[in-house]
């Protein structure tokens, strides 16, 4: 079968390697579709994350598959499931010498039937299992895909307690911005003020509920948001920009009991450099979240097509990459069988 492997040094190709083993509590899928996690892989294809991987590996973690065979020990997953983040190699493991970073670029991956390992195993971990969760077969592929950083999102906007008037800054317009933009809004937050560095971005984020947006290439920053609540700053900024110096800078919108939640990944020494008593670390939600985002479906209150920007054939891969640094594209779904 074929995998997307990447180095660490900004390359990303397709591999043949050996379709994975089922074990017992295990079922292959066949991927149907993959997408980028944008920040994310653009980081691992770099070798830019602040704690080591190994390389070369297998990339993706937003994956959804078709299980067509099953364990001897499985017993809550059946042949014909829809299920998300099947995977080629599980973190820690290898495959045909590649290793894992999330191995969901492939077309074909393992998932779990965590229900009957827990019942056989009681008190022990799942670990990346607990995350492979079934949906509904009436959700288009590309479109369940969406379901990853919703729940991811929707989990951190609760665990951080927004609630109603809570003000909110969002730095960065893509797409976890747009979907934490919407959950804020969701739970009454107001306003909410997206800042980021392009226009394109920011008027497309209207569309998730954001009140105000600032260029902060072309307006101050600090100015508006103090002109917006008063001088008061804002109860809660949100992250997901991932710029240092922006980061920063948005200290000094702060309420004076506000705080600052890093949703970005970044290195550690950036955090030496600010005030911690400012700072949210907030968990994402996706295994609570996860019957929650399909009622949002279900009621038309969520329409996961928004959440990306396009979908290519599997062996596009480098060109579907090419297009998110280029910033032609902002989420990019690969389909396996096309």
């Amino acid at each position: 079968m074929k995998a997307a492997i990447t180095d660490g040094k900004g390359n990303v190709w397709l591999e043949e390697v050996p379709v994975p083993e089922v074990g017992p509590y295990h079922c292959l899928c066949n991927v149907l579709a993959c997408a980028t996690c944008t920040g994310t892989d653009i980081k691992i294809m770099y070798g830019k994350l602040p704690w080591k991987e190994n390389y070369p590996a297998v990339l993706g973690h937003e994956s959804v598959g078709k299980v067509i065979k099953t364990g001897e020990k499985v017993r809550y997953v059946k042949e014909g499931d829809i299920i998300l983040r099947p995977t080629a190699v599980y973190p820690g493991e290898k495959i045909d010498g590649y290793y894992s970073i999330w191995g969901g670029f492939a077309e074909y991956g393992l998932v779990m039937d965590t229900e009957a390992f827990l019942e056989d195993h009681p008190g022990e971990e799942t670990g990346y299992g607990k995350f492979q969760m079934k949906v509904p077969s009436t959700i288009e592929p590309a479109d369940a895909i969406m379901l990853i950083t919703l729940k991811e999102t929707a989990g951190y906007v609760a665990d951080m307690g927004i609630t109603l008037n809570d003000s909110v800054v969002v730095l960065g317009a893509g797409p976890v911005a747009m979907s934490i933009t919407l959950f804020c809004k969701l739970r009454g937050a107001f306003p909410v003020i997206v800042v980021a560095r392009r226009d394109d971005p920011l008027e497309n984020i209207k569309r998730f509920g954001a009140n105000y947006i600032i260029n902060n290439t072309k307006e101050d920053m600090q100015k508006k948001v103090m002109d917006i609540t008063g001088g008061k700053g804002v109860k809660y900024i949100i992250d997901t920009a991932g710029d240092e110096k922006l980061f920063q800078d948005a200290f000094k919108i702060l309420a004076r009991d506000g705080k600052i939640a890093p949703y970005a990944v970044f290195p550690e020494e950036v955090f030496k450099r600010v005030d911690g008593t400012k700072i949210l670390n907030a968990q994402t939600g996706e295994v609570p979240a996860h019957n929650y985002l399909l009622d949002l479906v279900r009621f038309g209150i969520v329409d996961l097509k928004e959440f990306y920007s396009h979908k290519l054939p599997f062996s596009e891969i480098k060109n579907g990459f090419e297009m998110l640094k280029n910033k032609e594209a902002f989420k990019v779904v690969f389909e396996m069988g096309v």
